[in-house]
């Protein structure tokens, strides 16, 4: 593999925002190369960015069902990657934004509340500050907004995942389908098992009516709205991945 300067011109656009959603970064993958094959090109980059201990990881939004290309460092200890870009009040305010999300019981968190924590003793930010601050995150993908509720961003999610573990791990749920940590998602009424909204979608593109893996229990009224309908675009391979995960949840509940 021959590295180009039409793959540092890639890299750089990943890097100035620190994510590119995959439709942007197909059409460049596209004018760039000559070709669609963004996983490949992603990849070929990786492998100059080894040694630098960073990665372009794609990543999907649990409330929008986007992926993105986001570029992170694995060797990450908690959240000191954020030092540089939050002061110490931001950072602190971040934190417990993050715990209110994790423990609550529908991954999300109310804005008021995230308000509030503006006037905890290692936070104090003004109520200005506070939503000034609430909007920066939400423009950079650090968290989501949606109807007064803050959920947890793409990038929180592709980049802060070992801070995550090491602090909240008794609380972190695993998808059903896909057998990655969730966040806020769907769950089933019988067992409580959760699954991803986009991982559900894609359930239904095989498996009509929904029923959970699980337990077989269906199923109903389930929004899948907001959930965008090219993420669910399934190739013959995808299908066969979504038919795999459900053999083994099946013969994990047989056992």
């Amino acid at each position: 593999m021959v590295y180009t300067l039409k793959h540092k011109i890639l890299l750089q656009a990943v890097m100035h925002n620190g994510l590119m959603d995959e439709d942007k970064a197909k059409d460049l993958v596209i004018k760039l190369f000559n070709n669609d094959k963004v996983s490949l090109i992603m990849n070929e980059i990786n492998e100059q960015l080894q040694p630098l201990n960073m990665l372009i990881k794609r990543a999907q939004c649990e409330i929008t069902g986007q992926q993105y290309w986001i570029l992170i460092s694995i060797i990450l200890d908690e959240v000191t990657r954020f030092q540089d870009e939050f002061s110490k009040a931001q950072l602190a305010l971040l934190r417990n934004i993050f715990s209110e999300i994790i423990t609550s019981s529908n991954g999300c968190v109310q804005s008021t509340v995230c308000l509030n924590l503006g006037s905890l003793p290692e936070v104090k930010l003004s109520k200005t500050e506070a939503e000034e601050f609430l909007n920066d995150t939400v423009n950079r993908k650090w968290l989501i907004y949606k109807e007064g509720y803050y959920y947890m961003g793409i990038r929180s999610i592709a980049e802060l995942m070992p801070y995550f573990r090491a602090t909240y791990d008794n609380n972190l749920s695993i998808c059903c389908l896909c057998k990655q940590v969730i966040f806020h998602g769907e769950k089933c009424n019988h067992c409580e098992n959760l699954f991803h909204l986009y991982c559900l979608k894609r359930f239904a593109m095989v498996y009509n009516p929904i029923k959970c893996p699980n337990c077989n229990t269906v199923f109903s009224n389930i929004n899948f709205s907001g959930i965008m309908d090219d993420s669910t675009t399934l190739a013959v391979e995808d299908m066969e991945i979504v038919k795999t995960s459900v053999k083994k949840v099946l013969k994990k509940k047989d056992h």
